[in-house]
């Protein structure tokens, strides 16, 4: 098989996965009343799988260096598919919550093995490293889909099929995509090696950054912006007979990140030439810069969502940087980034709807993710590759 291939199937394996997952983040802070749910326990039930993640990620790292990457991804992405009908049939709060542990447990076994196939992958190419940021723009572009099509259509068909139909729907599709994940692995080694590269510690300036790139644009912003749209627009009809409202808005508005995500490889060509440093650096000062201007009270919803837009632009620049950081020192590097980026993704969503808890302005969410980002772009200076890979003699 050639080695784009791989790329893209474990790319493609990876979005499917991701469907019911990305839906709750668009449609639970719109409907969470309806379900029986206090404020609190949505934060809870979007972070569960981000909490759990911070153990089992190093977990699934030693897990790849002794079973089959084929056989361990076929597992997971089952059980991930299967997990979609406990969402939309279990109402019971403990329950809800047991699935988004399981799901964390999966998506650490998934993530680590989709981002170590493309490591593999590249390594196989000549120039490989080189080109490492620009193959991790192309995974995170295309394993993005899911997530665009969980919160797009994830939103759309809870308006128009219902919660439960919709969730039925995509564990049916990601059913499907399970043969693509050990595909992906055809030619490639088994098992993951004991790196070699990573004897030393791990760098705490890519951390800090894994931190802010999780807390803010997993988190902060995807599981709140429900509530500041509808605080700031109040019932809106989008459709007219069709019934659309903020859900479906929410879920267009994160599901527009198909912009920023087909970027991803011209993002990821720019750190491979520049280096990771300086474009880290741009990408997490701009973030903060537009987030900023989303959070000011008086700013029009037209200048908010465009504002909210660009956002996503820096914030798939910042993880395909850090990716390729990572994935360049091994899979210890991998598992150690992906737990503090978990670490923040699961901090997010708690802070921000306890800032809306308490009474904090809508903007307030937006702000305190510009502060996130401006010290994590502080941080990209001083600790992220400051020459272009292709000239690395690390």
């Amino acid at each position: 098989m050639k080695r784009g291939r791989g790329v893209w199937f474990v790319s493609l394996a990876t979005a499917s996965s991701l469907l019911g997952d990305q839906m709750l983040y668009a449609v639970l802070p719109t409907i969470y009343i309806d379900l029986g749910l206090q404020p609190y326990q949505v934060g809870f039930l979007l972070s569960a799988n981000r909490i759990v993640r911070l153990v089992t990620n190093h977990l699934a790292e030693r897990g790849c260096r002794r079973w089959s990457l084929a056989w361990l991804l076929t597992v997971t992405l089952t059980t991930g598919a299967l997990l979609n009908i406990a969402y939309g049939t279990v109402t019971w709060f403990p329950g809800l919550l047991a699935a988004r542990i399981v799901w964390g447990v999966c998506w650490s076994f998934i993530r680590q093995i989709g981002l170590m196939t493309v490591v593999d992958a590249a390594a196989e190419e000549s120039e490989g490293q080189a080109h490492l940021g620009r193959a991790m723009g192309f995974y995170s572009g295309i394993s993005r889909l899911g997530s665009i099509s969980g919160n797009l259509l994830g939103a759309l068909g809870h308006d128009l099929l219902g919660f439960s139909a919709t969730l039925l729907i995509f564990a049916v599709a990601s059913l499907l995509c399970v043969p693509l994940g050990p595909w992906s692995r055809r030619g490639l080694p088994r098992t993951r090696p004991k790196d070699t590269v990573t004897n030393g510690p791990i760098p705490r300036g890519l951390l800090v950054c894994g931190f802010a790139s999780g807390c803010v644009g997993q988190g902060l912003i995807a599981a709140t912006l429900g509530a500041v749209l509808g605080a700031r627009l109040g019932d809106i009809e989008l459709g007219g007979a069709l019934g659309l409202g903020v859900a479906s808005l929410t879920g267009m508005l994160l599901a527009s990140r198909w912009i920023a995500d087909l970027l991803a490889p011209i993002l990821g060509h720019i750190a491979d030439r520049v280096g990771r440093r300086g474009s880290g650096t741009v990408y997490f000062s701009a973030g903060a810069v537009v987030l900023g201007l989303a959070a000011a009270p008086q700013i029009p919803a037209e200048l908010m969502v465009l504002a909210v837009l660009a956002f996503y632009v820096t914030a798939t620049g910042v993880a395909v940087v850090l990716q390729a950081e990572a994935g360049s020192g091994g899979s210890r590097n991998v598992a150690s980034y992906v737990t503090a980026s978990d670490f923040g993704s699961a901090a997010g969503p708690n802070l921000g709807w306890l800032v809306l808890q308490l009474g904090g302005a809508e903007g307030s969410v937006f702000l305190l993710g510009a502060g996130v980002y401006a010290l994590a772009g502080i941080s990209a200076w001083f600790s992220l590759h400051g020459s272009p890979v292709a000239d690395d003699t690390r």
